[in-house]
Formats: structure tokens, sequence, C-alpha cells
């Protein structure tokens, strides 16, 4: 074969690996903690509860932070707790954090809108100081 048909189908070749590829895989990981649910830019229904989802490797407990802000702490890299905070637990290999609905309309998945979530993980490994292992921001909508 010619040099450039061969070029075109190893990029077709690479291209189709690449889309067989599962969209987890693909998924951001930061300090062994990968986001599963909800994922980035999609949306949970207002008034119905949501459960937080995250893959960790690693020891320490796992915490879910939820904020209408992504800005994170100039101290630890963990966002703000205004909106919710939990501690999430393992339940075949995934840990899991279900945020409860309250009645009242200020509550936070009453009001429709843009909100961030970030898991982390307290382990204090080594000589580390600061023992909060954040993992990455994701965005979703409360609808």
């Amino acid at each position: 074969m010619p040099q450039p048909i061969l070029r075109r189908l190893s990029a077709l070749v690479v291209a189709a690996g690449v889309a067989a590829v599962p969209a987890a895989a693909l998924a951001a990981t930061k300090n062994g903690i990968t986001p599963v649910s909800p994922k980035p830019g999609s949306s949970v229904p207002a008034g119905k509860a949501v459960t937080f989802k995250v893959r960790v490797q690693g020891p320490g407990t796992v915490w879910v932070h939820v904020c209408r802000s992504a800005k994170k702490s100039s101290k630890d890299g963990t966002i703000c707790t205004r909106e919710t905070i939990g501690q999430a637990k393992r339940k075949a290999g995934v840990f899991s954090y279900t945020q409860k609905v309250y009645g009242y309309d200020a509550y936070w998945l009453n009001r429709p809108g843009t909100y961030s979530w970030q898991a982390h993980r307290i382990a204090c490994i080594g000589s580390s100081s600061d023992c909060r292992q954040e993992g990455p921001v994701v965005t979703f909508r409360v609808e």
C-alpha cells in the first residue's frame, strides 16, 4: 500500500480504539479519586434525593462537598461546604453519599441552578501537613 493510505488507515485504527474506551476510563481522576455520578454537565431533578458516587484508590474516609461555586479554598483545595457536606460509605467498591431532601423552598435541592460537587478523602500519609486529598470538581444542574 502507498504511504498516504497506510497513514490514513493507521489514524482510523487509532481513532476507533479511542472511541472504544469506556467513558468511565476517561473520567478525571485526582489523588486517586474518580467522580462517577452525577456526571459533569448532567442534571438532577429538583425536589428529589441525589446520590453522589465516587471511586477511590487508597485509604481514608471519603467526604462529599456541594456548593454553588466551584471555587476552591486556598487552604486545602476543597470547595466550600455551604450547601452540604456528608460522609460517603463504601458499597461494592464505590463510595456513595445520598443527600436527603428537606421540604423548605430555600433548600439547595429545591432551588434550580448550577452546583458543583467534590469528593475528598482524609488520609494523613507520610509527612504531609495536608491530610485532605481532594478529587476533581464536577459541575451539575438542579432542574
